[in-house]
């Protein structure tokens, strides 16, 4: 069911638990812009047609809530793949990383380490 304003100004009107997320919906860009908390609810209140119906925490919980759902959606690059490399050599890249067998490595060499507090052994 689509969210229209006559619907948002029902759910407003009737405290619905689901009046901001509609309200995200319908004034994403509203909601997030780089204004004052009040300022936006007056602005959003009266394009709606009932002044004071949105107030500043109505804005608050909005851009607390939802604003990571907006940006998440909106920021995640697309990788395209580089044209001079071929789909196979991403596997020949990582091969050039050495990878060591824990169990070569000498428990001695591991644990090895200086203090600068240690007094050194002078022979």
């Amino acid at each position: 069911m689509l969210i229209d304003e006559k619907l948002l100004i029902e759910l407003f009107e009737q405290k619905d638990r689901k009046r901001r997320e509609a309200l995200f919906e319908l004034f994403p860009g509203e909601l997030l812009a780089r204004l004052t908390r009040a300022r936006i609810a007056a602005l959003i209140s009266s394009k709606l047609g009932r002044p004071g119906l949105i107030t500043a925490e109505d804005v608050r919980y909005c851009r607390f809530y939802f604003k990571s759902k907006k940006t998440a959606s909106t920021t995640r690059p697309v990788e395209k793949p580089k044209p001079d490399q071929s789909p196979g050599a991403e596997n020949n890249q990582s091969s050039a990383f050495k990878v060591t067998d824990p169990d070569q490595i000498k428990l001695q060499d591991q644990f090895k380490f200086e203090s600068k507090f240690a007094k050194k052994n002078e022979t």
